[in-house]
């Protein structure tokens, strides 16, 4: 009975094309300020600018709702080009790192169901 009381919760509560995704993320400090980064598919950089906007949003949403502090950010390795997405303000800092950086400071996954 419990299992399908959770059932068609679920059911109601997920859209119907929901899929479980799982990424590898440095969840780090940069001067005080927490950082969430997630490492993405590079197909994420080949969407339009507004489908951009709406699957960020959606890791943003994820990383809250797992209780991750700091500003999210989305990276990937692109054919060996470092590509990055998140607010304007951390552009700078952002140009200074690359993949490897990142790459060693994984340290948590993060499950999101979209």
């Amino acid at each position: 009975m419990r299992i399908l009381i959770l059932l068609t919760f679920l059911l109601l509560v997920l859209p119907a094309n929901a899929k479980t995704n799982t990424y590898q993320i440095a969840h780090t400090k940069h001067q005080n300020s927490n950082m969430v980064i997630l490492l993405v598919n590079k197909s994420f950089f080949y969407g339009t600018s507004s489908e951009q906007a709406r699957w960020f949003t959606d890791y943003e949403q994820c990383a809250r709702s797992a209780n991750l502090a700091g500003q999210t950010i989305a990276v990937a390795n692109d054919n060996g080009t470092f590509r990055y997405y998140g607010p304007k303000t951390w552009h700078k800092f952002l140009r200074t790192i690359n993949m490897s950086w990142v790459r060693a400071r994984i340290n948590k996954k993060l499950t999101c169901n979209f």
